[in-house]
């Protein structure tokens, strides 16, 4: 039985409009837009499954693009979610395109999935959108904190500080860290109901605490969706980066830094317990050490080092053991 090619449509989504690129017989491209709210998305649906094979592309937007997202799962046509990054550099670096309109990224997106055929978006569960609405609003409450703290301190400095704004800025710095505590507590309820058994094997880990282990396991869906260690470390954003050309342009390497950076400060911290009481880590950070590496580099070393034995122990459902390779050892 033949399968019919897919109808790659590309979807530049908006808080008001759906700029949608259907590939045309008469032009490359019909682009129709619809609203972004039940209506629009309805009449979506209706012209999409008039297609043959749809599958949509369109790039993550956060809240804006939810709903049609969810939509579209719920109705079985395939959607593939692009991180930004991704359709901005095919845009520039393939396309070398120099306009910015939503018409010419829907197309782009529309050709995006006719050359690189992405794979289709898989809805998550109820506890992973809790899990993820409690984690945007914790990061705006951390910030919302600091600038708190910025504001007190500067104050500090003002010739006549006002009663009324020093008493109401203090007042503002309690409710947020209140509201940050009770988050923080739920968000860590929620993800030990979700992830209760990788969170133990985790934690097992020596130098991988509660805090890292929470983290880890948030961001990555309880590393549900990694099939190796160097694609976590590539998310996570501590693998080292290669340029190269030629015989001439080598330049200096240096960690890719994508992914969450509040995840890598806490794998750094992990890190310095790491190298003491984790044998393998510690082993590894002496050996670089000697090899003249600077501090930085080899405890970089050691939080990939850290996430591999996270991802291992995860994976096989055995806890970690820190003598484990000196068995292996003493075995050969």
């Amino acid at each position: 039985m033949e399968t019919l090619p897919m109808t790659f449509i590309g979807i530049d989504v908006s808080k008001d409009t759906l700029a949608t690129a259907i590939p045309s017989e008469k032009e490359q491209w019909e682009v129709v837009n619809f609203g972004n709210n039940e209506a629009g998305i309805a009449a979506l649906l209706h012209k999409a499954k008039a297609l043959p094979a749809p599958h949509v592309v369109l790039e993550a937007t956060g809240n804006y693009s939810m709903k049609v997202v969810f939509a579209l799962c719920e109705n079985q046509v395939p959607v593939s979610v692009l991180n930004p990054k991704q359709s901005k550099g095919f845009i520039q670096g393939v396309l070398l395109s120099v306009t910015k309109t939503d018409a010419k990224d829907a197309c782009a997106l529309s050709l995006y999935g006719q050359l690189n055929k992405p794979k289709p978006y898989h809805l998550p569960s109820d506890k992973m959108l809790e899990i993820s609405q409690l984690r945007v609003y914790l990061k705006q409450l951390k910030k919302q904190q600091a600038s708190l703290v910025s504001q007190l301190h500067a104050l500090e400095f003002h010739v006549k500080p006002l009663a009324y704004v020093q008493e109401s800025l203090q007042q503002s710095q309690a409710l947020c860290k209140g509201q940050i505590q009770e988050t923080e507590k739920r968000l860590l309820s929620i993800s030990e109901d979700c992830f209760d058994a990788a969170y133990r094997l985790a934690t097992s880990v020596a130098g991988v605490g509660p805090a890292i282990a929470q983290a880890l396991l948030i961001a990555t869906n309880g590393l549900q969706d990694f099939g190796n260690a160097k694609k976590l470390a590539k998310f996570v954003g501590v693998c080292a980066t290669q340029f190269e050309s030629g015989s001439s342009i080598k330049k200096r390497g240096s960690i890719s830094k994508t992914g969450d950076p509040n995840l890598r400060a806490l794998l750094y911290m992990g890190a310095r317990s790491a190298k003491r009481y984790n044998q393998p880590c510690k082993e590894l950070y002496e050996r670089l050490r000697g090899r003249g590496k600077c501090h930085k580099v080899a405890m970089l070393a050691v939080c990939n080092k850290m996430l591999r034995q996270v991802f291992a122990v995860v994976k096989s459902g055995a806890p970690f053991d820190n003598e484990y390779h000196l068995k292996v050892e003493n075995a050969a």
